[in-house]
């Protein structure tokens, strides 16, 4: 009787361990979601500052290459060209936005981990590849001030030499990034340091915390 008893008392228990064990998975997965929510709360907020400014530089943008193609009779040169290519590259810098926009709003932190991370690797994904798309733009804003009336026909030759290099130089760091910046090589210091910078880091903390969530299941 004594030894039945006892083992009644060891299985109350391991129930109360277990209820505790449950109680506090929750409180935590609890916990982790409301962390969550707040670094969501700062890419929603991030990315619709992105979307207002994006919307007003498109404005500026398409008001300077509508002045540049009136000035040419409509003729290309090299502003109106550089001035189209930006203008385009930054509409689909926009739509990135607003798609990732979307992206983080689909998140729901009241599904499964598995959801929830995929989810996020969604929209890392959809990240590297907006800054891919930013850095084709880069070399143009090196041809700007350039006309077609003087360049190269009138320019000196260091002048020209001084162009070539420039734009070369940034021509190769937009063919680096845009060739580089692939999931596959989200683990680099640089293509890592870049993704953090433009919004990563709170998605980074975000995927760290649920496999945290992950471990404690298997405990």
């Amino acid at each position: 009787m004594q030894d039945q008893e006892l083992i009644g008392l060891w299985k109350q228990q391991e129930t109360k361990i277990d209820q505790l064990i449950t109680m506090n998975r929750h409180l935590l997965r609890t916990q982790t979601s409301a962390k969550m929510r707040k670094d969501l709360f700062g890419i929603k907020a991030e990315k619709i500052t992105g979307i207002v400014f994006g919307f007003l530089y498109l404005f500026f943008l398409g008001t300077l290459l509508s002045i540049g193609l009136r000035a040419t009779s409509f003729k290309p040169d090299f502003f109106t060209i550089s001035i189209g290519v930006i203008f385009i590259v930054n509409i689909k810098v926009v739509a990135d936005y607003i798609k990732n926009l979307v992206l983080a709003n689909q998140i729901k932190f009241d599904g499964s981990v598995a959801a929830i991370q995929k989810q996020l690797i969604d929209y890392k994904l959809s990240l590297i590849n907006t800054i891919r798309f930013v850095a084709i733009q880069l070399p143009f804003y090196t041809t700007l001030h350039l006309s077609s009336t003087w360049f190269p026909s009138q320019a000196s030759a260091f002048w020209i030499i001084f162009q070539l290099v420039i734009t070369g130089v940034f021509t190769m760091v937009a063919v680096w990034i845009f060739f580089t910046f692939k999931p596959e090589n989200a683990h680099q210091k640089w293509v890592k340091w870049m993704i953090l910078s433009a919004g990563g880091s709170q998605i980074e903390k975000s995927i760290a915390q649920l496999e945290e969530l992950e471990k404690l299941k298997s405990i």
